[in-house]
C-alpha cells in the first residue's frame, strides 16, 4: 500500500463547467488513484457530502460504485448532468424550442432580448447588449457591454437616458415578486420573507427575465430528457443574472448575496446560448442510478437525495470498500442560491428539507464543525476498522482544516496520513476509525513539540498552516483534542481547539514571526526564535538544516541526471514522493528548478548542455581562475583553500569574500557563512537568476542577508570584467549592480 502521506499531484485541469467558481476546485485524476490505493475496482466507495460533481463522477468513472449523499438539490443535478452529459445539439435543439414557444403574440426569444435593447453608439441600430455594469446602490446602470454584429462595434460604452429608462420600468413587486416567491415558499409560510431576502440577489429585471422564461418552460409539452436540458441552461441563466458578477471580472466566490461595488447584469438569453458548451462535456457518461438500485459493478453512481445522517439507517449491510469525499467548505451565498434555484426550476417540494438555509444568515467554521460532525459520525458508525476514509481539502484555508480535524476526532475517525501542497491550499487525509489515545504530555507542549518538529524538517520559515496541520495531526488522535475545558460539542472544541494551538505557538517566545500581523497568526512565516538550540536527530541544529527549497532543487538535478526526459508531472510525483507529508513542495518551485537547470522539447525536460558535470567543473574553474587572475591585477592577495572562499586581501584586510558556485543553493552560503555580508559575493551561472530571486522572495533570512550586504556576481559579469582593458578597485561593485538578478534578460552592461 502507499504511503498515506505523499502528496498526489493533480493530472491536469477539469474543462470549464456550469456553476464552477461556487464548487471546490478538486484535483484531476487524484479520485481514481487514491481509490486504486486503498480498494479494488467495482467495490462501493461512499461519498457522504456531495460538494463536487467532478469528484464524484471521477470515481465513478475509475471502475467503482459511488454512492454519493446528496441533500442539496442542485448538487443532486449537477452529479447527474456531468455524469451523462448531453451533447451540444440536443441543447441546442430544446433551446430553439424554448426560444420559439409564444408569448401572447411574440416568440419568448425576441421578447426576452427586447428587455435588453440599447442604441449601437456606431451606427445607431437597435441591438441586444451583452451586458450592463451597475454600482452597487446606483439606480440605473452606467455602461453597456456591446457586440454589434451589424457594424462590429465592440466594447464598453456609456449608457444614455433611453438605458436608464428602460431599467427602471422593472421593480421587485407586483406579479413578477409574488411568482417569484411562490415557487419557493407560501403567503404563510415562515420561510417567505426569507426567500424575499434571497431575492435582493437579483435586479429587477433579471427577476423579471427569470421568471418570464420560467412560466412559459413549464407550459411546454416536454419530455423528461427535455426538461433536464431545459433545467440545465435555465440553472446557468439563474446563476449569471444574479447581482455578484464583479466588473472587471475575475474568478470571484461570492460568501454572501452582497453585490461587489461594480457588477455587471448580463443578458440571460445571451448566457443561456454560452452555457451550452460548458454543459456539452466531452467525457463518456457513467451509469447513473438512485438509491438504493445498485450501479453496475464497472463502476457508477447511485445518488441518495438526503442527508448522511439519513443515508446511514439505510446502508447497515453495505460493504463499503473506502469513503472518498471532498469536504465542503461554509458556502451561504450558494446554498441560498440553490434554494431559490431549486424552487424555480422544480417547485416547493424538490426543495426539501434544504430550504432550511434560508433561515440561517451565519455559516462560521465552528457551525461548520457541527455540520461536518454530524455526517463524519454517521459514516463511523457504517465502517469498520480497516475502512479508509479518504479525505481531500480543497482552499483548506486554517479553520476548514481545525474544522474537519476537530468533526473527524469526536466522530471516532483517527489521521494516519496528511500530505498538504500550500500552493493550492490543498491538503488530502487518510483517517481510520479507532479509539483515541491518552496524551503523554500537556496539549500545550504537544503543539509546541509537532510545530518545532516540522519546522526541522522543513529547515526554512513556514506558514502559520504548516504548524496547525502538525498540531491538528497529533491532537486528533487525543480524546476531545486535547482540549482540557468543559467543552463538549464540536463547536466549543473547535473554538477551544484553536485557540490552544495559537496560544502554544505565540505565548511562550518559542518562535518568532516573520513579516505580517502579531495580532494575525495566520499571515507572515514561522520559525524558532533560538533555532540553535533544536538539536536534530543528527546532531545538526536547526539552523544548521539545509533549506527545502536546496534539497528540492538538488533532487530535481539528480533526477535531470539519472533519468531520460519526462514531463513535469513525473518530476513532480517524484518531489512528492522524496518530500511527503508537511514537505510537499511548491509546484512554482519545481518549474523554477526545471527552468533554470533544463530544456523542454515535446513536453520533456531534460538537462541544458551547459549544466552537464563536466562543463559546469570547467566553469567553477574558469570562474575561480578569472578572479585570481582579477585580484593580482588590482594589486590584491588572492588566498583560496578548500572548502573556504576565495579571498582577495590587501595586506591583513579582506576586501572581497568570493563564494563561487554553479547551483542557487543558497541556504549554505548566506546561512553558513562567517564571512561579512558587506564584502561576501556569490558567484553564480547566470541561468540561476531566477531560481536564486525565487528562494530569496520565499526565505526572509535569505533576503535579510542581502539586506545586509550579500551581492551576486554572475559568470557573464566576470568574464566581462577579465575583458576589460582597464579595471578599477570599484569594478567588482559596480559589476554586480549594473547586472543584478533578475527573471529578464538584460543588455549587457558598459563597465
Amino acid at each position: 500500500m502507499a504511503d498515506p502521506n505523499i502528496y498526489l499531484p493533480s493530472q491536469g485541469s477539469f474543462a470549464p463547467s456550469p456553476l464552477e467558481r461556487y464548487l471546490p476546485p478538486v484535483p484531476r485524476g487524484v479520485a481514481g488513484e487514491w481509490l486504486a490505493q486503498h480498494a479494488a475496482p467495482g467495490s462501493w466507495v461512499l461519498e457522504p457530502f456531495g460538494a463536487s460533481p467532478h469528484w464524484a463522477v471521477a470515481a465513478a468513472r475509475a471502475g467503482y460504485r459511488v454512492l454519493v449523499a446528496a441533500n442539496n438539490p442542485i448538487a443532486h443535478f449537477l452529479i447527474d448532468m456531468h455524469a451523462q452529459p448531453p451533447s451540444a445539439e440536443a441543447l441546442t435543439a430544446v433551446l430553439a424550442m424554448l426560444g420559439a414557444a409564444r408569448r401572447g403574440d411574440e416568440r419568448l426569444e425576441p421578447a426576452i432580448l427586447e428587455l435588453y435593447l440599447t442604441e449601437c453608439p456606431a451606427c445607431k441600430a437597435q441591438i441586444p447588449a451583452d451586458a450592463f455594469l451597475w454600482e452597487r446602490e446606483a439606480a440605473a446602470p452606467y455602461a453597456k457591454l456591446l457586440d454589434c454584429k451589424q457594424c462590429g462595434a465592440q466594447g464598453e460604452y456609456p449608457c444614455d437616458e433611453q438605458d436608464q429608462a428602460r431599467a427602471a420600468t422593472h421593480h421587485m413587486s407586483g406579479p413578477t415578486l409574488s411568482r417569484a416567491l411562490e415557487r419557493i415558499a407560501a403567503k404563510d409560510d415562515p420561510d417567505r420573507h426569507h426567500a424575499e431576502e434571497a431575492l435582493q440577489a437579483y435586479l429587477p429585471r433579471a427577476a423579471y427575465a427569470l421568471i418570464t422564461i420560467i412560466n412559459r418552460m413549464s407550459s411546454l409539452d416536454v419530455d423528461e430528457s427535455e426538461q433536464r436540458l431545459l433545467s440545465a441552461l435555465l440553472l446557468s441563466a439563474c446563476d449569471r443574472a444574479t447581482k455578484l458578477w464583479a466588473h472587471p471580472s475575475g474568478r470571484l466566490r461570492p460568501k454572501q448575496l452582497n453585490a461587489p461595488p461594480q457588477f455587471r447584469e448580463y443578458n440571460i438569453w445571451f448566457e443561456m446560448e454560452r452555457s451550452i458548451a460548458l454543459w456539452a462535456q466531452a467525457d463518456a457518461p457513467v451509469a447513473l442510478t438512485v438509491w438504493p438500485e445498485a450501479p453496475p459493478e464497472s463502476g457508477g453512481l447511485c445518488i441518495y437525495e438526503g442527508r448522511m445522517r439519513d443515508l446511514a439507517a439505510e446502508i447497515k449491510d453495505l460493504p463499503l470498500a473506502a469513503v472518498a469525499t471532498t469536504i465542503p467548505r461554509p458556502a451561504p451565498a450558494f446554498w441560498t442560491l440553490c434554494a431559490l434555484w431549486a424552487g424555480w426550476l422544480w417547485g416547493r417540494a424538490a426543495i426539501g428539507p434544504f430550504v432550511l438555509v434560508l433561515r440561517r444568515k451565519r455559516y462560521d467554521f465552528a457551525w461548520h464543525t457541527e455540520a461536518l460532525h454530524a455526517a463524519l459520525a454517521a459514516v463511523a458508525e457504517r465502517i469498520t476498522e480497516k475502512v479508509p476514509v479518504l479525505a481531500l481539502l480543497p482552499e483548506s484555508e486554517s479553520g476548514l482544516q481545525a474544522a474537519f480535524a476537530v468533526a473527524a476526532n469526536l466522530a471516532g475517525l483517527r489521521i494516519h496520513g496528511m500530505a498538504y501542497r500550500n500552493a493550492a491550499a490543498e491538503m488530502q487525509l487518510t483517517l481510520y476509525k479507532g479509539a483515541a489515545q491518552a496524551a503523554s504530555e500537556p496539549p500545550a507542549e504537544a503543539v509546541r513539540r509537532a510545530a518545532q518538529f516540522t519546522l526541522n524538517g522543513r529547515g526554512q520559515p513556514s506558514a502559520f498552516d504548516y504548524l496547525q496541520a502538525a498540531a491538528l495531526n497529533l491532537l486528533n488522535k487525543q480524546p476531545l483534542m486535547g482540549v482540557t475545558a468543559e467543552a463538549k460539542e464540536p463547536a466549543e472544541v473547535f473554538t477551544h481547539t484553536r485557540k490552544q494551538i495559537e496560544a502554544a505557538l505565540t505565548m511562550h517566545g518559542d518562535f518568532v514571526q516573520y513579516g505580517g500581523n502579531p495580532e494575525q497568526p495566520e499571515s507572515g512565516l514561522w520559525w524558532p526564535s533560538t533555532p540553535g538550540d533544536g538539536r536534530m536527530p543528527s546532531g545538526r541544529s536547526i539552523a544548521e538544516r539545509t533549506p527545502l527549497a536546496d534539497r528540492v532543487e538538488m533532487a530535481v538535478v539528480r533526477s535531470l541526471l539519472r533519468n531520460q526526459p519526462q514531463d513535469t508531472l513525473a518530476h513532480d510525483r517524484a518531489l512528492c514522493a522524496i518530500f511527503p507529508g508537511l514537505l510537499t513542495p511548491h509546484p512554482a518551485l519545481l518549474e523554477a528548478v526545471l527552468h533554470s537547470y533544463a530544456v523542454q522539447q515535446d513536453g520533456l525536460w531534460q538537462l541544458a548542455a551547459e549544466d552537464q558535470p563536466r562543463q559546469r567543473r570547467a566553469d567553477l574553474a574558469e570562474m575561480r581562475a578569472a578572479l585570481r587572475n582579477l585580484g593580482e591585477r588590482l594589486g590584491y592577495a588572492v588566498h583560496e583553500g578548500e572548502g573556504a572562499p576565495l579571498r582577495w586581501l590587501r595586506g591583513d584586510e579582506v576586501v572581497f569574500n568570493f563564494y563561487v558556485i554553479a547551483s542557487a543553493l543558497l541556504g549554505e552560503v548566506l546561512l553558513q557563512a562567517t564571512t561579512p555580508a558587506h564584502n561576501s559575493l556569490v558567484v553564480l551561472p547566470g541561468r540561476r537568476a531566477p531560481l536564486a530571486l525565487f528562494k530569496l522572495g520565499r526565505d526572509p533570512r535569505l533576503a535579510q542577508a542581502v539586506e545586509d550586504g550579500w551581492r551576486f556576481l554572475k559568470f557573464r559579469a566576470v568574464r566581462r570584467l577579465l575583458a576589460a582593458e582597464t579595471l578599477t578597485p570599484d569594478s567588482v561593485a559596480d559589476a554586480a549592480r549594473l547586472d543584478p538578478l533578475t527573471t529578464e534578460a538584460l543588455q549587457a552592461p558598459l563597465l
